[in-house]
């Protein structure tokens, strides 16, 4: 089945229990008529199952099939590679290739980040944002100090 980063985002939803279609789409940032379309292809796949939440007031919810966790962890293997690669892409002054890389991947990062499947400095130093922490480091501790806030013990 080939990657594609809205079936991706709602597999790896579900990868932390059953969810309803409200539920995912308030962790994915989509349409609940979004979801439903990508849980239905999904479902064609054989990648998620419909079953049933709930003691008293039965809803209907999601899981993932041994077959979508399967392909859960190979995607979720390939966004990390990417990841990777686009990092050490960008370390090397190669800033399109490592972007062409991280292209069809990009818009999942932030999930990844929010269920702590991704290092933060790993997608900074993918998107290019570690060298200039890096830099900022290099001129010391005044670097961060530009006099717009105060942090002392007399801020509270």
């Amino acid at each position: 089945m080939e990657f594609r980063p809205e079936y991706y985002a709602v597999l790896e939803s579900l990868s932390t229990g059953t969810k309803t279609v409200k539920e995912i789409a308030e962790l994915v940032d989509m349409e609940p008529h979004d979801v439903e379309a990508v849980i239905s292809a999904l479902m064609g796949h054989g990648l998620v199952e419909r079953r049933e939440k709930g003691l008293l007031f039965k809803k209907e919810a999601y899981a993932l099939t041994e077959r979508g966790w399967e392909v859960l962890y190979r995607w979720r293997e390939e966004v990390k590679g990417r990841v990777e690669k686009a990092a050490e892409l960008r370390r090397a002054g190669r800033v399109e290739e490592a972007e062409e890389v991280l292209a069809p991947v990009e818009s999942v990062l932030p999930l990844m980040l929010t269920l702590g499947l991704l290092d933060m400095a790993l997608y900074a130093a993918a998107l290019g944002q570690l060298a200039t922490l890096d830099e900022a480091a290099e001129l010391g501790g005044d670097a961060f100090d530009n006099g717009d806030f105060d942090v002392g013990d007399d801020a509270f």
